[in-house]
C-alpha cells in the first residue's frame, strides 16, 4: 500500500479546528482503501487517533491522523481515498506469547504475527530503510524461545506484524506500512507496491512459505551468513522461516500459570518457596537471575531456599505449550533472622561459638548448623546430618547423608593450625557408618573400577589417631575412578594442604567438598549429574557422580573482607584435566549454586554473602 500523505489536510486545519477535531482512545482499526488494499492497526501500537471533521461517514468529515507508538509523525488518511473503516471496540490481545503457526486455519486477518528463523533463533524487527531488509533481533533481552513458543520481553525491540487481506492475497502490516518487494534485488520494503503474499504452511506443519504474489519468484526467507543476518526476499534460497501467531488465550486455558507459596513480598526470615500449577502433567521451569525461563531453564522439583533478596520467574510447559511467565520478588529484611540455618554475625561482632552462646538462635535441629562452613541443610525425608569430632581437636568434619541414594550430599570442615597438626599417619580404617540409617559398606563390588574417594582427606586430619580414623567412615566417601581420585583430585587436595598456610591475617579456611548425586544445570540446561551406578559389598546400589567440586571461604583480616571461590571437575576415567587447568577455570560460589542447586556459606550475613559469592576471589595456591 502507498502511504497517502495528508497534504490536503494541512491546508484545512482552520476548517478542522472549526469542526472540532476529536481525540479517540485507540482500538484496533482496519482501513480498506479504494485501491483494494487493507491495513490493520492494533490498539497496542497506537497512541491516539485524531478525526478531522468527524469519523468516516459523518457529515463534513475530512480524514484521520493515526499516532503510532514510537513514531514522531502521524500516518494520515483522506476519507476520499477510503472505502471503509472498521473500529473494533475489543482491544487486540497483547499477551506477548506467540505460538508456531502449523495450519492455514491459523491465518486470520486482524491477528498479530511475528516472523522467526529458528536456527538462531532470530525474530524480524523493523525494516532497515536504507538497505531494505528486516532487521534480525536475537537474544533473551528481547524474547525467550522454546519448542514452538515465544515469550516477548517487556520493552522488546521485536516488531509485530498484523495480517490483512485474504487467502492468496495476504498483507503484512508493520507500524502501519505494508511489507512488499520491489525491483530485482533481495529487498523487503515497507510501503512497496508489490505487497500481497501467498502464505502456505508446509504439510508437516512446520515452516511457512511466504511468496510474493506479483514477483512470484521471491519468497521471504532468512540470511544466516555472518554479518548479513536478515529477513529479505530471495529466489527460494537462504533459510526457511516460521510464522508465529499471538496467543489468543488458548494456551492460558490449557496450561495454567504457576503460583508461588509463600507469595512474593518482604519477610523477616528465610523462606522455602514452592511453585505449583493446576495443570496436570505440566513441568515448571524457573530462573533466579532475572532472565525469562524456558524449557531449558532449571526444572522445579523441590522448594527453593530464599535467604536473601531474590526474584524468581517461572513458567509451566505441557506438550510444547507454555503458560504465561509469572514473577515473584522476595525481600528479606537485612536486620532480621535471615540466614537459612541460623542467625549470627561474623567474628568480632557477636558470633556465637557454640549452641550454648546466648546470642545464638538456632533454626535447625542440628546442634552445629550455625557453623560458617555449613551449606543449606536439606530437610528432605531420608537425609541425616552427621558430625564427626574428637575431644582434643574438635570437629573433624560434618556430613549431610542421603539414605535414599546411599550417598554423601556434602562434607564440610575447617582447616586451621590446630586441627591440621601432624601427629600420626594414615590408618586405612574403612568402615560403614553406624549412625546413619543406611550406610555404604566398607568395600565396593567393582573395586577394580572405583576407589573409595575421600571428601575430607585423610592427609588433612593427622592431628590424632581417632581424628584420622574418622575420615574413613563411608559417609565421607564417593565412588571415584582411581585415575581421578589419585590424579587431579589428589593434586588439588595437595595444593590446598600445602599452599594454605594459616596466618594472622587468615587463620581459618572453610571448605565444602562434594560430588553430584542429582541433576545439575550447566549453561542454563539441566542434565544428569550421575554417570552410572555401582554396588557395595552389602549389595547396596550406589550412584557414581559425574562431577566433583570444592568450595572455599576465608576471611582476610588485612582486607577486612571475606573471599570465596569454587573448583569444578568432571569425573573421568582417563584424560582428566590438570589441576592447573581446573584452578584456572575457577568459578564463583553463585555459579556453583546455579549448577548444583545448593546454597553454600548460607550463614554469612546476607549482604556479605551476596557480595562474596558473586566473584571468584582466591589465593594463588598453585604457583609455588
Amino acid at each position: 500500500m502507498k502511504k497517502i500523505l495528508f497534504v490536503a489536510l494541512l491546508g484545512l486545519m482552520t476548517i478542522a479546528n472549526a469542526m472540532a477535531a476529536i481525540d479517540n482512545t485507540p482500538v484496533s482499526m482496519t482501513i480498506t482503501l479504494k485501491n483494494g488494499n487493507t491495513v490493520t492497526y492494533a490498539a497496542s501500537n497506537m497512541d491516539s487517533v485524531r478525526f478531522v471533521g468527524g469519523k468516516f461517514g459523518d457529515s463534513g468529515a475530512i480524514g484521520m491522523k493515526i499516532y503510532l507508538k514510537g513514531q514522531t509523525s502521524s500516518v494520515d488518511y483522506l476519507y476520499s481515498q477510503i472505502t471503509d473503516v472498521i473500529e473494533d471496540a475489543q482491544p487486540v490481545v497483547s499477551s506477548n506469547i506467540f505460538t508456531r503457526v502449523t495450519s492455514a486455519s491459523q491465518l486470520v486477518a486482524g491477528k498479530r504475527y511475528i516472523l522467526i528463523y529458528e536456527g538462531t533463533p532470530a525474530v524480524m524487527g523493523a525494516i532497515d530503510g536504507g538497505n531494505k531488509y528486516g532487521l534480525s533481533i536475537t537474544g533473551i533481552d528481547n524474547f525467550a524461545y522454546d519448542n514452538g513458543v515465544i515469550q516477548l520481553t517487556e520493552g522488546t525491540a521485536v516488531k509485530i506484524l498484523t495480517l490483512g487481506g485474504s487467502t492468496d492475497a495476504w498483507t503484512l502490516s508493520l507500524d502501519g506500512a505494508l511489507l512488499g518487494h520491489s525491483g530485482s534485488a533481495n529487498t523487503l520494503s515497507a510501503g512497496a507496491e508489490h505487497n500481497t503474499w501467498k502464505i502456505t504452511i508446509n504439510e508437516d506443519g512446520y515452516n511457512a512459505v511466504i511468496q510474493n504474489v506479483t514477483d512470484d519468484e521471491y519468497y521471504i526467507r532468512y540470511n544466516k551468513n555472518s554479518g548479513q543476518e536478515r529477513f529479505a526476499c530471495y529466489k527460494n534460497t537462504m533459510q526457511p522461516i516460521f510464522l508465529y501467531v499471538e496467543d489468543d488465550g488458548s494456551a492460558a486455558s490449557v496450561v495454567a500459570a504457576p503460583t508461588f507459596s509463600p507469595a512474593g513480598g518482604t519477610y523477616t526470615s528465610a523462606q522455602n518457596v514452592t511453585i505449583s500449577t493446576t495443570t496436570s502433567g505440566a513441568t515448571i521451569y524457573y530462573t533466579t537471575d532475572g532472565s525469562i525461563p524456558t524449557g531449558h531453564s532449571t526444572a522445579y522439583s523441590t522448594p527453593i531456599p530464599v535467604s536473601r533478596n531474590m526474584t524468581i520467574k517461572a513458567i509451566a510447559v505441557k506438550d510444547g505449550v507454555s503458560s504465561a511467565v509469572v514473577t515473584a520478588t522476595y525481600n528479606i529484611s537485612s536486620d532480621a533472622n535471615n540466614n537459612v540455618n541460623a542467625n549470627w554475625n561474623i567474628e568480632g561482632s557477636g558470633i556465637p561459638l557454640s549452641k550454648g552462646d546466648p546470642t545464638f538462635t538456632n533454626q535447625s535441629t542440628d546442634d552445629y548448623a550455625w557453623r560458617l562452613e555449613y551449606p543449606h541443610i536439606n530437610t528432605a525425608s531420608g537425609n541425616q546430618r552427621v558430625v564427626k569430632a574428637v575431644s582434643t581437636y574438635g570437629i573433624t568434619y560434618s556430613v549431610e547423608w542421603d539414605n535414599n541414594k546411599i550417598a554423601n550430599r556434602w562434607t564440610c570442615y575447617t582447616m586451621c593450625a590446630k586441627n591440621n597438626a601432624t601427629n600420626t599417619t594414615r590408618h586405612d580404617d574403612f568402615k560403614a557408618d553406624p549412625v546413619v540409617t543406611v550406610s555404604a559398606s566398607s568395600s565396593y563390588t567393582q573395586s577394580s573400577t572405583y576407589s573409595r574417594g575421600h571428601l575430607c582427606p585423610s592427609a588433612d586430619r593427622l592431628a590424632s589417631i581417632d581424628q584420622n580414623k574418622q575420615t574413613f567412615f563411608m559417609t565421607n566417601m564417593q565412588p571415584q575412578y582411581q585415575n581421578h581420585n589419585g590424579g587431579v583430585w589428589a593434586t588439588l587436595e595437595g595444593y590446598v594442604r600445602t599452599k594454605w598456610q594459616p596466618t594472622n591475617n587468615t587463620d581459618t579456611l572453610y571448605v565444602v567438598k562434594a560430588a553430584t548425586i542429582e541433576n545439575v544445570t550447566l549453561n542454563n540446561t539441566s542434565s544428569t549429574g550421575i554417570i552410572t551406578t555401582t554396588t557395595d559389598g552389602a549389595g547396596h546400589t550406589l550412584v557414581v557422580p559425574k562431577y566433583f567440586y570444592m568450595a572455599f571461604l576465608y576471611y582476610d583480616k588485612s582486607a577486612n573482607s571475606y573471599k570465596a571461590f569454587a573448583l569444578w571437575t568432571e569425573h573421568l576415567n582417563g584424560n582428566n584435566p590438570s589441576a592447573a587447568t581446573v584452578i584456572s577455570n575457577k568459578i564463583s560460589i553463585d555459579e556453583l549454586e546455579r549448577r548444583t542447586g545448593i546454597d553454600f556459606f548460607c550463614n554469612l550475613p546476607d549482604d556479605i554473602e551476596a557480595t562474596v559469592e558473586a566473584t571468584a576471589t582466591y589465593w594463588d595456591f598453585s604457583s609455588n
